[in-house]
């Protein structure tokens, strides 16, 4: 039964618009999906798809031609699709940045990483 019912969700993940996932979510998807334990198959393909359900849509991932976890995606800022918040300024936090944004905190992590290096140097010319 289990068997069937996997067949049966892959067979969903498969007939989601692109839009919604793109090809390596899906196969992602379908290789956790493959490796969870039929006890909780059910659970965790309704967490899969629990993003579509809340109805945010997202850009598209940058993807790779090849598999390369070295590799960092530079992304340009969109002007005609950016815009600003101006209320609650003196309220600014930190908010998690999740999914598709994965390879922006990765570009992210790589400026912060540039940015004190060239501190630390600068520190250490002033001494």
């Amino acid at each position: 039964m289990s068997e069937n019912l996997l067949k049966d969700y892959c067979k969903k993940i498969d007939d989601l618009a692109p839009a919604t996932f793109n090809e390596d979510q899906k196969i992602l998807a379908k290789k956790i999906l493959r490796k969870a334990d039929e006890r909780d198959l059910q659970n965790i393909f309704q967490m899969l798809i629990q993003r579509i359900k809340i109805g945010f849509t997202f850009d598209v991932a940058p993807t790779y031609q090849k598999e390369d976890e070295e590799s960092v995606a530079l992304l340009r800022k969109d002007e005609q699709r950016s815009f600003e918040n101006y209320e609650n300024t003196s309220n600014i936090e930190n908010t998690l940045i999740i999914g598709e944004n994965y390879d922006a905190l990765k570009n992210l992590l790589v400026i912060e990483r540039e940015r004190e290096r060239v501190h630390r140097i600068a520190m250490h010319i002033t001494m």
